[in-house]
């Protein structure tokens, strides 16, 4: 059981206990071709990688993943650990397994070869549906996380992949 003063968890990474599946989802919903997958490497670390095609007005690769709704409204954010190539991905959330249902998304910047700690402030992350913002969205529910996803989009062309170690936490 936690106590009050951990951070509270919302899913781990890598093939330990309690680590959660992903699917894949991306463009070939839609007539693209590009792929995506979130694998385990080892106990503590997985990875988001595959390849991001333009053609057939496709252009993004995303894995969910559903889990116990989450109570983070004691939080102002979230925190991640991640080595990346130098591409931009996407955090989503959503209150519901619904993959139909808005995504709040934040974006964040990797650096090439690099492990940085990123910190996610809730009051950051962007309601969207099929990739338009919503301005009419109710505010995320920090009391009801229900899925994540990650997701790599806006043009980026080619192979890709970024490490996630660790877990991701309330901050």
């Amino acid at each position: 059981m936690q106590s009050a003063s951990e951070p509270p968890v919302l899913l781990r990474f890598g093939r330990r206990p309690g680590a959660v599946s992903w699917q894949s989802i991306g463009d070939p919903v839609m007539g693209g071709c590009s792929s995506g997958r979130l694998e385990a490497i080892d106990v503590s670390t997985s990875v988001f990688r595959g390849e991001v095609s333009l053609a057939n007005g496709g252009g993004f690769a995303s894995v969910k993943a559903d889990i116990t709704p989450r109570d983070l409204s004691r939080c102002r954010g979230l925190r991640l650990r991640v080595r990346g190539d130098g591409k931009s991905y996407k955090l989503g959330l959503r209150m519901t397994q619904d993959r139909n249902a808005p995504v709040y998304q934040h974006t964040f910047h990797t650096e090439t070869a690099q492990w940085r700690t990123l910190n996610l402030a809730f009051a950051d992350f962007v309601p969207r549906w099929r990739g338009r913002t919503l301005t009419d969205a109710p505010p995320l529910d920090r009391s009801a996380i229900a899925s994540v996803s990650l997701f790599i989009a806006g043009s980026q062309a080619g192979p890709f992949a970024v490490l996630l170690e660790g877990e991701i936490t309330g901050v």
